[in-house]
């Protein structure tokens, strides 16, 4: 599906703000060689706006990642994360979002399938077993806390030299609170759960409470308060979803919007200027790439399978969101806290067997237990990293090669002071040569000068390419739009503090729900 110049000013693009996902490190390139975009030069940058510190992801290239999350391609069938998630002889239990059984490719999910993994291995395990669990990530953790309570002997092996996976909170003076390079934004029917146990960990949660404001290149407001999902796009996603419901194969979401007709909308513009084409074209093009990391050409129409319109929205960005602002990785360190955790320890070989499991490092260590828990991540799975012997079983390789790996990237932007005068939350840049499109402002929300630019699939991939001074100036050069504040000094003195009036987002402490 193409997109136009105008398909950028829709305030459905505010489901863009879904999902911050990725972590830093040093580590070999990406195996995927994204498709060469143009970069545009960009302009040079008004005294007093270059950003004053910045933070940027690099999930792909994270050799204990090699990817941000999991989805469903064309060639997964319907059981392919059940698959997945099927022990190996009652010794080995492979857990993580990617194969939830709710809320899959979210760290929503994971924590769930922590809890889901924990009861598999107790129901076979004897009192007292040792069992090893790989990857201190959320579900890592989680299954670690639950078998320990429920008084198993527990170790957890981790390749980095940090706990918490793709969940990485980095704090600092430049910054007035953690910055989220990893999950931020609990996502799903497990999200509610999870916040919960976040709150009551004393982790803060800030509401989003989105608006969208939509500018092209010359600076103009062309959409400003826009909804986060208009009904015609929402009924149009959910009717390409349930046409791929029992549909031979797997159809992709391209696939099924042409199928299903749900595609034939309105091209004609309304009074703003906008068809409801142009809308559509924006969700698909723009917002699903950020919240799963592929496009609709990779992704299969069942991931928005969610009831319905109402659903959809929900699955998008739900009226309940909230971003965690209190550090999350301190939430992971909290599941860990008394036991025996081995940093640095990158397992390369896992040996099962009637008498127990053998785990092998890649220094050379030996380590066995009677049973173990592997939550590496998908991408990881496909390079075939960790090697098991006997070799996985024919259900599992083919899982592993038919789900997808998704792609998403953030770059974290801090300024002296707002140059910008809108209190939209979520802003489109309606210019065809922008490198990032889509940021996500928190000033309103926390009272800070913060700006997220957020980018998915192989946009995402593109920007990788990109050295840090490079990222951050495509980033400015695309943000030319908003830097309206400072066209004229005496407005510049007169509207500097707009928005400072803005109450931060409140806290929020969301009624306790068990986990599941």
């Amino acid at each position: 599906m193409g997109i136009s110049r105008r398909a950028f000013l829709t305030g459905s693009v505010s489901g863009a703000v879904l999902l911050l996902a990725a972590c830093t490190t040093d580590a070999p390139p990406p195996t995927a060689t994204p498709t060469a975009t143009p970069t545009p030069t960009p302009t040079p940058l008004p005294e007093g706006v270059a950003p004053v510190a910045f933070r940027r992801s690099n999930w792909a290239r994270d050799p204990y990642a090699l990817g941000a999350t999991s989805h469903l391609t064309p060639d997964a069938g319907p059981d392919s994360r059940r698959a997945l998630r099927e022990p190996l002889g009652d010794r080995v239990f492979l857990a993580g979002e990617a194969t939830a059984s709710v809320s899959p490719g979210t760290v929503s999910g994971a924590r769930a399938s922590g809890f889901e993994v924990a009861d598999a291995v107790a129901d076979v395990a004897q009192p007292g077993e040792r069992i090893a669990v790989v990857g201190a990530g959320v579900a890592g953790a989680t299954a670690a806390r639950s078998l320990a309570d429920r008084g198993f002997e527990v170790v957890v092996i981790e390749a980095r030299d940090r706990v918490g996976g793709r969940v990485h909170s980095v704090d600092g003076d430049d910054w007035p609170f953690p910055v989220e390079l990893g999950a931020a934004l609990p996502l799903g029917d497990a999200a509610v759960a999870l916040r919960a146990a976040l709150a009551l960990g004393g982790v803060a949660l800030t509401r989003l409470e989105p608006t969208v404001e939509a500018r092209g290149a010359d600076g103009a407001t062309l959409v400003t308060d826009g909804p986060v999902l208009d009904a015609t796009t929402a009924s149009a996603l959910a009717r390409a979803a349930e046409w791929a419901v029992g549909r031979a194969g797997s159809p992709t979401l391209a696939e099924a919007l042409a199928g299903s007709g749900a595609d034939q909308v309105s091209a004609e513009p309304d009074a703003s200027g906008v068809s409801d084409a142009d809308r559509l074209a924006v969700v698909v093009d723009e917002v699903l790439p950020v919240r799963f990391g592929a496009g609709a050409s990779a992704l299969a129409a069942r991931e928005l399978d969610a009831g319905g319109a109402s659903g959809v929205s929900d699955l998008l960005l739900p009226a309940d969101a909230a971003l965690v602002t209190g550090g999350f990785s301190s939430f992971v360190t909290a599941q860990l806290r008394g036991l025996d955790v081995l940093r640095d320890s990158n397992v390369v070989r896992i040996r099962h067997g009637d008498e127990g499991v053998g785990l092998r490092t890649a220094t050379g260590e030996s380590l066995s237990a009677d049973r173990a828990v592997v939550t590496v991540p998908l991408g990881v799975l496909k390079e075939a990293s960790v090697e098991f012997s006997p070799e996985l079983p024919q259900q599992h390789l083919d899982a592993i090669d038919a789900l997808g790996v998704g792609h998403q990237e953030v770059l974290w932007l801090r300024f002296e002071r707002a140059f910008w005068s809108t209190t939209a939350t979520v802003w489109v840049v309606a210019d065809d040569t922008a490198r990032w499109r889509v940021f996500l402002n928190l000033e309103p929300v926390t009272g800070e000068p913060v700006l997220v630019a957020l980018t998915g699939g192989d946009a995402a991939l593109a920007t990788l390419e990109l050295d840090d001074d490079e990222a951050v100036a495509q980033a400015m050069a695309s943000l030319q739009p908003y830097l309206d504040l400072l066209d004229d000094p005496a407005d510049d003195d007169a509207e500097g503090d707009d928005g400072a009036d803005t109450e931060p987002g409140e806290t929020t402490t969301p009624d306790a729900t068990p986990a599941s």
